[in-house]
């Protein structure tokens, strides 16, 4: 049958939400498309269960599957569903391990299954490493690997191992980054049966001595396949007859041929010993030993010790009232009140501070903006400590909170938010800011909004106009769908902070009554002082909403 003919039409929709734009590619048992969510509008990856060689479909007349109807062919495409269902469950467990295609849905449709993922654009290593004559140099290969060791990292920390780490299952993004896919052979090593696969497809050059011995693997076995793909894309050279250990002659003279340090060359060397014992056991050992410091950086952080003072007002409008939180200890909705202290920030903990609100006449503005901190506390949670985060990984976090709020609706009905939120954690910041609730920065004199009121894509949702690609990180821009109410816009910033600074988490009903000019002045008092005189001049208006504010001074 002609592939044209099995693939799905361009405008099908699966599960009344996924739209398919075209093909992404083809494999022996299931084709991957692009399609849009419409529901969240955004871009995705749909991986459908279609195993070629005992399935028919004539995509024209239906979109249903039909399989062999032989014994065997049924015994076959059983067995090859049960794996597919296996990299289901296994995507769910690792969904926010870093620089992965995450897991967004599962379903069965038209007498088949669906996986749907984050959709990374970009091209395979592999492909890029063709274009650029077949070989990287050695700075690049380790620049771009360091997001795989941050990849592995967790899943080993998991107790979950690849088992197929090779240039065709890595893909590197338009930003630069390397996303690790394909957990079709990926499985649970410490025991835990639901997540255990015997399946294993092998890349000649690239899978360890043990690769067909699944009670030997361990993160040591995608430590050999990530030291012998090194090796490939800085030689041109694959790894022939892993089993035998004769590859150990050759190696040390290929790689002294490259523009690896013999400290590197050693590591690389350790890393593909054919005996598991003399190999390093953990990736961080690896890590050390080629980049010469461990996985979570140089720099610690440090010891903070915070004020803060944080306040609501109810002004003359009686609805939607803000609510605010601070450190997630001290929760106030609906009434006057003031709240001041110290928090002591040790290295590891995170700290929370935000300002919510409803939307439109909705009483589950509270609820939303909970939806929203969880999924960004669990966010800053699982990144490495990097201090630039790629785009793709920001793009997730707003998936993320689209998704629980999402949740959430599908539970009770309309809501919506506008909140702002700022989480610290060590000596590293993070502020999230929905809607026109804004967050400030006062540093040295200089005062900085962290986020922005309204953005194009808003504009453009609410004049009916097309939403760019660079506009749509959106949180229920989806108007009128399943009965969601709201048009709010996520904005995501992140830095490092400095002793001195002093931050502003607010309600539009502070910024939209005090000009920035003035919020400086405030800001710049010191002591307890601040806020008073802050509520003090709002209060002077007539006609005020209800204003919330957190001042945070490092």
């Amino acid at each position: 049958m002609d592939k044209e003919e099995i693939y799905l039409p361009q405008g099908t929709i699966l599960r009344d939400r996924y739209e398919v734009i075209s093909v992404l590619g083809t494999g022996g048992f299931g084709i991957t498309y692009r399609a849009v969510d419409q529901l969240l509008n955004c871009y995705v990856a749909v991986k459908e269960f279609f195993p070629l060689r005992w399935a028919s479909r004539n995509a024209s007349e239906s979109a249903e599957v039909k399989y062999a109807s032989d014994a065997e062919g049924r015994r076959l495409v059983e067995q090859c569903r049960r794996n597919f269902r296996h990299e289901a469950k296994l995507l769910r467990a690792v969904r926010d391990v870093p620089y992965i295609a995450r897991r967004r849905d599962h379903f069965e449709e038209n007498e088949t299954e669906y996986i749907v993922l984050n959709l990374i654009q970009g091209q395979t290593l592999s492909a890029y490493t063709k274009l650029r004559g077949g070989t990287l140099p050695a700075s690049e290969v380790l620049s771009l690997l360091s997001y795989t060791f941050d990849t592995l990292k967790y899943l080993h920390g998991m107790g979950i191992i690849h088992r197929d780490i090779c240039p065709g299952n890595l893909m590197l993004s338009e930003d630069g980054v390397l996303y690790l896919i394909d957990f079709g052979s990926a499985t649970s090593y410490d025991g835990r049966e639901e997540l255990c696969s015997e399946q294993v497809f092998e890349h000649k050059g690239f899978e360890a001595p043990e690769s067909s011995q699944p009670g030997k693997q361990g993160p040591w076995t995608d430590i050999f396949s990530l030291c012998a793909m090194m090796v490939y894309l800085i030689t041109g050279e694959g790894i022939a007859e892993a089993r035998s250990g004769r590859y150990m002659e050759e190696l040390p003279q290929l790689l002294m041929g490259t523009a690896l340090s013999s400290r590197q060359q050693n590591a690389l060397l350790h890393g593909m010993n054919p005996e598991i014992a003399y190999r390093p056991q953990n990736v961080e050992q690896l890590h050390r030993e080629l980049y010469g410091e461990s996985l979570t950086g140089k720099d610690l952080p440090e010891v903070w010790d915070v004020f803060y003072h944080a306040g609501t007002c109810i002004g003359s409008r009686k609805i939607n009232q803000d609510n605010f939180m601070v450190d997630t200890v001290f929760y106030f909705k609906g009434e006057d009140c003031r709240q001041a202290g110290n928090l002591n920030c040790r290295p590891e903990e995170i700290h929370v501070a935000a300002v919510c609100d409803g939307v439109g006449g909705s009483n589950y503005g509270e609820l939303a903006s909970k939806a929203a901190i969880q999924a960004v506390i669990h966010f800053v949670e699982q990144q490495p400590r990097r201090d630039v985060l790629p785009d793709r990984l920001l793009e997730d976090l707003l998936d993320q909170i689209n998704e629980k709020i999402l949740q959430l609706c599908e539970k009770i009905g309309q809501t919506a938010t506008t909140l702002s939120l700022f989480l610290w954690q060590g000596n590293r910041y993070y502020a999230v800011n929905i809607g026109d609730s804004p967050i400030f920065r006062l540093r040295r004199g200089k005062l900085k909004r962290l986020s922005t009121p309204q953005t194009r894509a808003d504009l453009n949702i609410m004049t009916q106009r097309p939403v760019q690609k660079e506009d749509y990180n959106t949180l229920m821009e989806f108007l009128g769908k399943r009965g969601v109410a709201g048009s709010q816009m996520a904005a995501f910033r992140y830095g490092k902070l400095q002793k001195g600074d002093i931050f502003l988490v607010c309600s539009d009903g502070v910024s939209k009554k005090i000009e920035e000019s003035r919020l400086k002045h405030y800001l710049s008092k010191k002591g307890e002082k601040s806020l008073p005189a802050l509520f003090k001049a709002i209060a002077r208006g007539t006609e005020n909403d209800n204003y919330t504010a957190v001042i945070l001074k490092f």
